[in-house]
């Protein structure tokens, strides 16, 4: 048995795959230990981790129409979370003795993993829960957003280094890195070492049964009618006109349209077509499981679940990286964008399209195989079971 200490980051995009790694250690008898704010801490003692709450201000969703008052208060923010991780490395620290592991593994945004790992001479693995980035990547950004000139100047002044990633003590420092994505999904691939290991799709497996405690759902629509999912994410989600268009576009077809609204309260979106069904919250990896396409804001945990299960996605892209994820997935023929601006009716003419192109379903299928064969949370454990392996003897590593 190896002691192993995860600091995941409080937001539910982070925590998804971490929790998959999380079920996959404790699976193979070690002892997973996690720090984590008390709104997460439940999906990890459901897998058998041993929990320890900390108090991780929370972070709320990024409005679509951002206004100058949040815009105002998220730069006062930046101090907080400054102090704030300051203050979460000073009680990790202080935790040590109790903690002990082998091997800490820390959300690339959870700084406060890695400054106690680095404080305590325990190596250190980075975790990037999309794909990873680097001053390549983010000129590439860049390049493709305010053209050729914007990026040199960028890369003249090294304006990119700040970005969380790029962080000396997260890239340099660490002694591995999982990538929570494909090759196929990650830019500049070239521009990484050997530590990074792009270990993607990290999911847990769907319970075979559709019974979900807490939720109304009507599960035995999803299962016998031709079911379509929209998710736009939890961070950079969309609001209730997005929404409303996309309902009335579908109203009257016989598709089965199960929303995800997240921040945004189902209400607003007024009284929906019998065949639309809206939520803020959903078991998206079972509804998937039963539908025959996606809506998707392109997020990675999304993405890769989209490509596990072969479902024709539409992207709705908002975030950079959902932007780049987006690219490349039409790229690769295995969805299409739209613009969330676009009338209803281009979402619905969009979804029919790649659901009966088969060439999309070519690729899935092709696609869908390969991540099969790449291992996910099995490829992950190994590959920390091997780090731990090759550290000297310790009291946290006992057989």
């Amino acid at each position: 048995m190896t002691r192993y200490l995860l600091a995941p980051f409080p937001l539910h995009g982070h925590v998804v795959p971490m929790v998959a790694l999380a079920e996959e250690l404790a699976e193979r008898g070690h002892r997973v230990d996690v720090v984590i704010s008390p709104e997460f801490a439940g999906v990890f003692r459901e897998v058998g981790c041993t929990v320890t709450e900390i108090a991780i201000r929370p972070r709320g969703g990024v409005p679509e129409k951002a206004t100058v008052g949040h815009k105002v208060r998220r730069l006062r923010r930046m101090y907080d979370v400054f102090r704030e991780q300051r203050r979460l490395t000073g009680e990790l620290v202080a935790r040590w003795g109790e903690l002990d592991p082998v091997v800490v593994v820390a959300d690339i945004m959870a700084i406060w993993g890695i400054r106690a790992a680095e404080a305590a001479g325990v190596p250190f693995v980075s975790f990037f829960v999309t794909y990873a980035v680097s001053e390549e990547v983010l000129l590439d950004e860049v390049r493709q957003q305010l053209g050729p000139r914007a990026a040199a100047v960028v890369r003249a002044l090294g304006i990119a280094r700040v970005q969380p990633g790029l962080r000396r003590s997260v890239t340099r420092g660490a002694a591995l890195a999982l990538v929570n994505t494909v090759p196929e999904l990650q830019p500049a691939r070239e521009s990484f070492d050997a530590r990074y290991q792009f270990v993607g799709p990290l999911r847990q497996e769907v319970a075979d049964t559709a019974a979900h405690d807490g939720d109304d759902l009507p599960w035995d629509r999803i299962e016998r009618e031709k079911a379509l999912y929209v998710s736009t994410g939890t961070m950079f989600t969309r609001g209730a006109e997005f929404f409303r268009k996309v309902a009335d576009a579908f109203a009257g077809t016989d598709w089965l349209v199960i929303m995800a609204t997240s921040h945004t309260d189902p209400a607003e979106l007024g009284t929906l077509p019998d065949n639309v069904i809206a939520r803020r919250y959903v078991p998206q990896s079972a509804v998937l499981e039963r539908c025959q396409a996606f809506l998707s804001h392109a997020g990675m945990n999304s993405a890769l679940e989209g490509l596990a299960l072969g479902l024709p996605m539409v992207l709705v892209p908002r975030a950079s990286d959902q932007k780049e994820i987006a690219r490349r997935l039409e790229a690769a023929g295995a969805g299409i964008v739209v613009p969330a601006e676009s009338e209803g009716g281009s979402f619905l003419a969009a979804v029919e399209r790649v659901v009966a192109d088969q060439e999309v379903r070519a690729t899935l299928d092709r696609l869908s195989e390969r991540m099969d064969r790449r291992g996910g949370p099995a490829a992950a454990a190994e590959l920390l079971e091997k780090l731990a392996a090759d550290r000297p003897h310790r009291r946290g590593a006992a057989s």
